[in-house]
């Protein structure tokens, strides 16, 4: 390439604290990567687009929806006016459930779009086997890269040795609740149950709350009553997920939230998530770990997991998880250099 070739980079960090990740590590992983030879420029992929740029990266996300969603209009008149191909890093599934993959999409604009932006360069990569299956039902074949946020660049040369020394202090995810409906008191009262027991199984560790996107009224009176409780609360909303040194120090994690889960085991540390939309479960088919549904029964059940992998600190579970995080990172290498080799061509 005789002048630098200008990408721009869609995120979709605004709030959500594992969107940050997506996108910190996305920056990374693309600098580690391309070093100098891509110049690279970051933007919300929800506000229009404006500059001159060679072609387009959407970068992680659940953006694979059953309904197109308001901000691809963006997308798709800025490729087709400047006739720019367009490549995607580990996309996902949107959270709805669906029966099968031929019932995803809900809409012909959903597939038209993804059709198009596939058919701009043939770069397609996504996160999880789920949204492999659905693309590939639809005449897309996205390569199974894992998710940007997986990749931890930082970490030392022994990732893959066991990682755990002890589990005196456990951080927790719960669910984004708004106050816009009804919709928030049933995760609201659930999730109070599972504090409840957490609190009362493990009474003497060190407990930690993650709000990935700050605090809805719910979540407030959440943070009072952990308060009272003796439990540690971390707004982390607006920044990525590294960027808070406490959340290293804790052992291991159970929760609701995927991106926290994906942080943790990025640390080759325990992670007990529960499965509570498409998207957990998507990723949970993908690198498999122990989980359960968001109920009462469910919440008892991962506990009791947790309880017995702590009581005999042995995690066998996790043993494979550094090894696949290692093997998408392969494949992800392999994934960029057809970016690399593509632009050249390209150019």
């Amino acid at each position: 390439m005789n002048q630098k070739t200008k990408i721009c980079v869609l995120h979709g960090a605004i709030s959500n604290a594992g969107d940050f990740l997506i996108c910190e590590r996305g920056k990374k992983l693309l600098k580690s990567f391309f070093g100098d030879n891509i110049d690279f420029t970051y933007k919300l992929r929800s506000e229009p687009i404006n500059g001159n740029f060679d072609g387009l990266i959407i970068l992680g996300g659940p953006l694979i929806s059953r309904k197109i969603r308001p901000q691809v209009k963006n997308i798709i008149e800025y490729i087709k006016n400047r006739e720019i191909p367009c490549t995607c890093i580990g996309l996902g599934i949107s959270g709805e459930k669906f029966d099968s993959i031929e019932d995803d999409f809900l809409d012909y604009g959903s597939i038209c779009f993804w059709k198009y932006v596939y058919e701009t360069s043939k770069l397609f990569s996504v996160r999880d086997k789920i949204t492999q299956d659905v693309l590939k039902n639809y005449g897309i074949e996205p390569e199974l890269t894992g998710c940007p946020a997986l990749f931890n660049l930082e970490s030392n040369k022994d990732f893959l040795e066991n990682n755990i020394n002890n589990t005196n202090k456990i951080i927790i995810s719960i669910p984004d609740m708004t106050v816009k409906s009804y919709s928030s008191i049933k995760p609201f009262l659930i999730t109070l149950n599972f504090l409840y027991i957490l609190r009362n199984k493990f009474c003497g560790a060190e407990l930690g709350i993650i709000f990935q996107h700050g605090y809805s009224i719910p979540q407030q009176i959440i943070k009072k009553l952990a308060n009272i409780r003796g439990v540690e609360t971390y707004d982390v909303s607006g920044k990525s997920l590294d960027s808070f040194a406490e959340l290293y120090e804790y052992d291991v994690h159970i929760g609701t939230r995927l991106h926290s889960h994906i942080f943790f085991l990025s640390l080759n540390k325990p992670s007990f998530l529960f499965n509570v939309d498409m998207r957990t479960e998507a990723f949970l088919k993908t690198i498999g770990t122990p989980s359960d549904t968001y109920t009462i029964s469910g919440i008892r059940n991962l506990i009791d997991k947790l309880e017995e992998g702590i009581a005999e600190n042995d995690f066998d579970d996790f043993h494979d998880v550094p090894h696949e995080i290692k093997r998408f990172y392969v494949v992800m290498e392999n994934f960029l250099n057809k970016i690399l080799l593509f632009y050249n061509t390209f150019d």
